[in-house]
């Protein structure tokens, strides 16, 4: 069974004093550490892996601080978590040297990589603009910067599946507006060769993915938080399944209760029996809301559940 993480993971304690004894300086640390989860990842017997992000504050920081036109300025609660973001401000026509991933990227396990990216109309609805003057033409304008750092990024890592995070499209804000996403996604990934899953989470999917499975987009299939819903209200809003690829986040990643490899098996193949696919199984959402250890944990559940027969 296929199976892996996304998001952001927690930090261990070692970098978190590191980081506040010198934030610029513990960058180094942080890239070691980085390649240390991903051999544990390996170890654990994933399949696929992810970077564990421990550069990334939240998932557009590096974005809002080098690309051109924009700037990070204030926070904002990070989807009402205990957590928050440096809000981008697009000030000016938005432009990348393309650079962003592979400078702050540290995965290149070429062929076994998850790439991940925000989704343009996420990205848009996190930012405030005052040069495109139109949700519509700012999710625009990001997706094609975020094209860039994907073929960019693609070239050099060769992953195996791209993971596009679009938290915001379960939100009230997004309601109404999926259409943008779903037009966005063809400038997204433009170009891109592996196939591409749109992440919904931090709230219940099925709504979202109602709606956006009845548009046309360049997605490969959808990656659904599954610790919303019951199993059985899942597993009627996955008949008639009509994508090649799916992914449920089965591992509850804001629960301490790590799961079993038989329940989560089960889960899956019953699901994915539901939609008529071989379901991935993922984590719900970034491990970085869980203790360090009982997020390795987890990993560890998802590697055994690979190997399940």
């Amino acid at each position: 069974m296929r199976a892996y993480t996304f998001g952001i993971y927690p930090r261990p304690l070692r970098l978190i004093a590191a980081t506040r004894r010198d934030p610029e300086g513990s960058r180094e640390l942080a890239r070691s550490e980085s390649r240390r989860i991903i051999g544990l990842q390996e170890r654990a017997g994933l399949p696929l892996l992810s970077d564990p992000l421990l550069e990334w504050d939240d998932m557009l920081r590096w974005f809002a601080l080098e690309w051109r036109g924009v700037r990070a300025d204030g926070i904002l609660r990070y989807f009402e978590h205990n957590a928050f973001y440096r809000v981008p401000v697009v000030e000016g026509e938005l432009g990348t040297d393309g650079g962003v991933l592979r400078r702050h990227l540290v995965i290149g396990a070429r062929g076994r990589a998850v790439l991940e990216i925000p989704e343009p109309l996420t990205f848009a609805l996190m930012s405030r603009d005052s040069h495109y003057g139109s949700l519509e033409a700012l999710t625009s304008a990001i997706a094609r910067a975020l094209n860039e750092e994907l073929c960019s990024a693609e070239g050099e890592i060769g992953p195996a599946l791209i993971a596009v995070k679009g938290p915001a499209l379960v939100h009230g804000e997004a309601r109404g507006r999926l259409d943008l996403a779903a037009r966005a996604s063809f400038e997204l990934l433009d170009s891109c060769r592996a196939p591409a899953l749109l992440h919904l989470y931090f709230k219940s999917p099925l709504g979202a993915y109602r709606e956006l499975s009845g548009m046309r987009s360049a997605y490969a299939g959808f990656a659904l938080d599954a610790t919303w819903d019951d199993r059985g209200r899942l597993a009627e809003g996955l008949r008639g399944y009509k994508m090649s690829e799916l992914a449920l986040g089965l591992v509850d990643a804001q629960n301490t209760r790590v799961e079993g490899v038989e329940e989560l098996a089960g889960a899956a193949e019953a699901l994915g029996r539901a939609a008529g696919v071989e379901a991935m199984v993922t984590v719900s959402s970034d491990l970085e809301f869980l203790p360090y250890s009982f997020a390795m944990r987890k990993v560890r559940v998802l590697g055994r559940l690979a190997r399940h027969a």
